[in-house]
């Protein structure tokens, strides 16, 4: 007989809202992913309000619950502990569960999923542990990444294909730009460009904090000329891939939403989510040098792009007033060759395993 790990099956997956889309986003795929591949997952979450919208008419594996994060009065047994439990982004699970997580004859598998980056450092911290002060048990960090040192990125079994169904070519003359962001202080000079160029521009935008500056810049502006500007009605997560890969240009924030529009495999603007001390730029510059060097784009196109790139997430403020108007219109000339390098920045990641695919076989491992 072979030496076979245990099937696993049970999964609770702990996750806090901060960044409300993007933290329960990648929750909600993972726990999908999860069951969708046979396995019990129960997600708990602090604020269950927004998976409302995410789910929406969604028909989900019967294997999958949510449940409010526990009350701090709340007790659990040791049989209450999953096989595997994950902790996303260093939420800390509940103190009661963790004391009955040290309490079970066989210890889970536990991890904290981390947030994800291109830095350098990533491939060197993914799957190390960390002991737990109290308790005999052991956290293990697993990171998601964009190279074979890390875990990947999640990719449901058969998305690249619906979406190869699901998109077809534009049929409109217009170049259609798909806007999901924070606020933006420089949007009404992008939008002051957008309007005086001579394509015709569709610019949707979907409910987010953004939304509101655009409609103040379109209150002021009876005549737009060529540019459209759209509200684009929220979906559901199950139909977001396929919304994204109808678009020509796509702005994006957050992280789920950062993955899902690498799969889209079109242009990408990654607004990232701003920390103190501006080192949330130091985390997009290392994307960005990943993904510009695909050996498409010219040292000097690759420039522009990050220039403008930095200009929408405010990097160096004081010096970029005129970034976004001057920068953009060079990256509408160059766009075939974006698009080119997003298809093959696409085909590149396919050659990881995905993260789900990963992170079962990392566990897996850790209960041998």
């Amino acid at each position: 007989m072979t030496n076979q790990s245990p099937p696993l099956l049970r999964w609770d997956i702990f996750c806090r809202v901060i960044d409300n889309l993007g933290d329960a986003g990648v929750c909600l795929r993972l726990a999908a992913d999860l069951a969708s591949r046979g396995l019990q997952v129960c997600l708990y979450i602090d604020q269950p309000a927004v998976l409302k919208n995410l789910m929406h008419n969604t028909t989900y594996s019967k294997s999958l619950s949510v449940r409010l994060w526990p009350e701090d009065t709340e007790t659990f047994s040791a049989s209450d502990v999953a096989d595997v439990v994950i902790e996303a982004f260093a939420c800390d699970p509940p103190t009661a569960y963790i004391s009955a997580m040290a309490q079970a004859t066989k210890p889970p598998a536990w991890i904290n999923l981390e947030y994800l980056s291109a830095e350098a450092w990533v491939e060197e911290s993914h799957g190390l542990p960390s002991p737990h002060p109290r308790y005999a048990l052991t956290k293990y960090f697993f990171f998601p990444g964009f190279t074979p040192g890390t875990g990947g990125l999640l990719r449901e079994p058969g998305l690249i294909d619906r979406l190869a169904t699901a998109q077809t070519e534009n049929k409109d003359t217009a170049l259609r730009i798909f806007l999901f962001g924070y606020p933006q202080p420089k949007v009404a000079e992008w939008l002051d460009r957008l309007a005086a160029q001579a394509e015709p521009t569709l610019l949707a935008i979907v409910p987010c904090p953004a939304q509101q500056q655009v409609d103040d810049w379109l209150a002021t502006h009876t005549d737009t000329n060529q540019l459209t500007i759209a509200h684009q009605p929220f979906v559901p997560q199950a139909k977001f891939d396929a919304l994204l890969a109808s678009y020509d240009f796509i702005f994006i924030r957050g992280e789920d939403s950062f993955v899902r529009a690498q799969w889209a495999a079109k242009p990408l603007v990654w607004q990232i989510y701003p920390q103190e001390d501006a080192i949330h730029l130091v985390k997009l510059k290392a994307f960005y040098d990943h993904y510009l060097d695909q050996g498409v784009l010219t040292a000097k196109q690759r420039s522009i792009y990050w220039q403008f790139v930095s200009a929408w997430n405010n990097g160096n403020a004081s010096s970029n007033d005129a970034v976004l108007a001057s920068t953009w219109p060079k990256l509408v000339e160059i766009y075939p060759l974006l698009l080119e390098n997003a298809r093959v920045w696409r085909n590149q990641l396919l050659k990881q395993r995905d993260l789900v695919s990963q992170l079962r076989d990392f566990v897996g491992h850790l209960v041998k």
